[in-house]
């Protein structure tokens, strides 16, 4: 919460990408991955999907989806982390090999009070490159639809997440 702002690598915000699908004909990860905060940083879009990309692990998440609704991520290797935050409504994630963390509803900027949860997500096909069980972190998010995946999933409790909230001010 220090008022800096995020360096990504590729960003694309609502309305004008709404409907975009991101494949590798336009996708080329950089050099030196962990100066940029976020590989691919979206925000407030409506259908929009990421679809057979190798994402590096940079700083902050590989991929973070920010408000909006019906994203997908499809046949995707991410190196590093993805976060969904901000109610998101509507959250596709198929056949994709995560390094890091997938988290829904990380405590951010973007929580208010009454304020719906990330919701909606459906998880299929989730693994890890690595071997192990991805995890899965559960926020201020309702439990995910999880087909075909043996995931590690975490619920924080309200009673952790809430007064960051209410108090980081």
């Amino acid at each position: 919460m220090s008022g800096t702002r995020d360096t990504n690598w590729r960003s694309y915000v609502g309305p004008a990408d709404n409907g975009r699908t991101i494949t590798t004909a336009e996708w080329q990860a950089p050099d030196q991955p962990k100066q940029w905060d976020d590989g691919l940083k979206g925000s407030r879009l409506k259908n929009f999907t990421v679809h057979g990309l190798k994402i590096p692990d940079f700083a902050e998440d590989s991929i973070d989806f920010v408000q909006g609704e019906n994203y997908t991520v499809r046949e995707c290797t991410l190196h590093g982390s993805m976060t969904v935050k901000g109610a998101i409504n509507g959250l596709r994630i198929e056949n994709v090999a995560i390094s890091g963390t997938l988290e829904f509803g990380q405590f951010d900027n973007y929580w208010k009070p009454n304020r719906l949860p990330t919701r909606n997500a459906v998880i299929e096909n989730l693994n890890s490159p690595r071997g192990h069980r991805p995890r899965v972190k559960l926020w201020d998010a309702t439990v995910p639809e999880i087909h075909a995946s043996d995931v590690e999933l975490i619920v924080i409790p309200r009673s952790v997440w809430l007064p960051y909230f209410l108090f980081r001010y």
